[in-house]
């Protein structure tokens, strides 16, 4: 089982995308939501980014939260390993049907979005047609 073949330093000192592929999950931050009676809260993980590289939008109910910050390039020496990049990502989310999506607000702070979706006092009825089946 354990040869002088080296496999198993090769394993585990090589980058996580040779062997599985980590690629997509190291590239989109992960996202804490709660909720109260009062609102809906997303936290994102989003470390190194800065106010400007947020874009958030709202459309047909739908919250989209991305980043694009552009890479730096290395003036002394090169990279030998990168592991992670929050380059460029994005996360979509349906709001709730009582998600007030004109008073959403957003905050970045300490390597963290926060966003504060307010909910109405009823629940906006979706507009539903239903389709008879010949």
């Amino acid at each position: 089982m354990f040869d002088n073949s080296g496999w198993i330093d090769r394993l585990f000192n090589a980058p996580l995308d040779e062997y599985f592929n980590f690629s997509r999950v190291l590239n989109v931050p992960a996202v804490n939501v709660n909720e109260t009676e009062s609102m809906y809260s997303l936290f994102i993980a989003a470390p190194g980014l800065e106010k400007k590289d947020f874009q958030i939008q709202v459309e047909d109910g739908m919250l989209t939260v991305s980043a694009d910050k552009e890479e730096k390039e290395e003036k002394n020496g090169k990279v030998n390993r990168r592991e992670y990049n929050y380059s460029s990502w994005s996360r979509s989310f349906t709001l709730p049907d009582d998600a007030d999506d004109t008073k959403i607000k957003a905050e970045y702070k300490n390597g963290e979005l926060d966003i504060t979706v307010p909910r109405t006092a009823t629940k906006v009825k979706a507009n539903v047609k239903n389709i008879s089946v010949g």
